[in-house]
């Protein structure tokens, strides 16, 4: 299998189509990252790379510089998201604690801090929260 050049029209796709999608993201005419020796051999993985430079937007939809950095996806979720150069080794090792993870156990976990989130916006919304408990009378 190859390495994927993902743009903005390709990108969600890319995404939804694959349980495991490994994304790097470099500069055009950088040094391409060791993807494609990975790829050949990983193939239930999806490999990706994305041209930061030429595609800004994706690099601040993971709030990213526009240089080296590294995202992986399992089941349409972002599990690792971190800037800089990744050695084959490294991702190699990425791949192995992805696939291990519970992915039910994942997602009910985002869930939890999900309704957190919600729950703390609330409070700072709510009139009476912000004035704290009224006095017993």
């Amino acid at each position: 299998m190859s390495v994927q050049l993902l743009t903005r029209e390709n990108f969600d796709d890319a995404v939804a189509r694959r349980a495991v999608l490994v994304v790097a993201f470099a500069q055009t005419g950088a040094d391409p990252p060791p993807l494609d020796d990975l790829a050949r051999g990983y193939t239930d993985v999806g490999f990706g790379r994305v041209e930061s430079d030429t595609e800004p937007e994706l690099c601040a939809m993971f709030g990213l510089p526009p240089a080296d950095a590294l995202v992986i996806f399992r089941e349409r979720v972002v599990l690792y998201c971190e800037p800089g150069l990744h050695p084959g080794s490294r991702v190699e090792a990425l791949l192995a604690q992805v696939r291990a993870l519970d992915m039910d156990a994942v997602r009910a976990a985002i869930e939890t801090e999900k309704q957190a989130e919600v729950a703390l916006r609330m409070r700072r919304v709510c009139p009476t929260a912000r004035r704290g408990r009224l006095p017993d009378n």
